[in-house]
């Protein structure tokens, strides 16, 4: 499918807008301030700065809505202690001098966070690649600890229907059905590091994540085959994560 990079690149600074992001009227992007759609997949951004992906099926139909990818823009804080806090993003605060779009070139948005953080984002879409990006413009009240801006992708169980419940049969079955599946990384170092997707791992491990991750490409059979590459452009870097092993 599209490429999606997240990256932290400059922009030009902020214009007079009104307050809010404006929204599609079109009856597929409704609530939408950003729309994509091809035969692959559908990316868009809704007035609220909610984000998601949506692998188009062989029918022409997005896949199962539990099948969706959010993609989380956020502003992260790192405490003392190495812990992140991610502070909220208002809507209410969200801005833009662009028009709602179903073409998104070089789209930029800006906004706050709890504490008065501010923010932009960048949005750019060409030949079916989906570039994300975005940098903080002013700490607010936060001063106290380091912030960064990031952008999260939460793939969801990607075989939510499957149980084997102890049946040998299905879970060989099972294992025969994702045998295929594939996470290939890249790190910032050049390495290549090929992780197995049917057993237990903790993704958040230095094994995994390395030095950081450029690159990753990533293939589930529910998703019909289609491939996942996510890129994140200098100096900004990857790292895995999972909510349990």
């Amino acid at each position: 499918m599209g490429l999606i990079a997240a990256s932290l690149i400059g922009a030009t600074g902020i214009l007079p807008v009104s307050a809010e992001l404006p929204g599609l009227s079109e009856k597929e992007w409704l609530g939408h301030f950003v729309g994509f759609g091809n035969k692959r997949f559908q990316f868009g951004v809704t007035t609220q700065g909610k984000a998601a992906i949506r692998v188009t099926g062989k029918k022409g139909e997005p896949l199962n809505q539990r099948l969706a990818i959010a993609v989380d823009l956020l502003v992260e804080e790192i405490l003392p202690d190495g812990k992140i806090t991610v502070k909220q993003i208002m809507p209410e605060t969200l801005e833009s001098a662009q028009a709602a779009t179903d073409k998104p070139k070089n789209i930029v948005f800006h906004g706050k966070v709890k504490g008065d953080a501010s923010f932009e984002v960048f949005i750019n879409e060409d030949g079916g690649a989906i570039s994300l990006g975005g940098r903080l413009l002013d700490p607010g009240t936060l001063k106290k600890n380091p912030l960064r801006f990031s952008i999260r992708l939460k793939f969801p169980h990607a075989y939510p229907n499957e149980k084997a419940n102890g049946d040998k049969k299905k879970a060989k079955a099972f294992e025969d059905k994702i045998k295929n599946d594939r996470l290939q990384l890249t790190w910032t170092d050049g390495k290549h590091v090929k992780q197995s997707t049917a057993g237990k791992v903790e993704a958040g491990a230095k094994e995994i994540n390395g030095p950081g991750i450029a690159a990753a490409q990533i293939e589930f059979r529910s998703y019909e085959d289609k491939q996942f590459e996510l890129v994140a452009s200098a100096p900004s870097s990857m790292a895995l994560s999972n909510a349990r092993t």
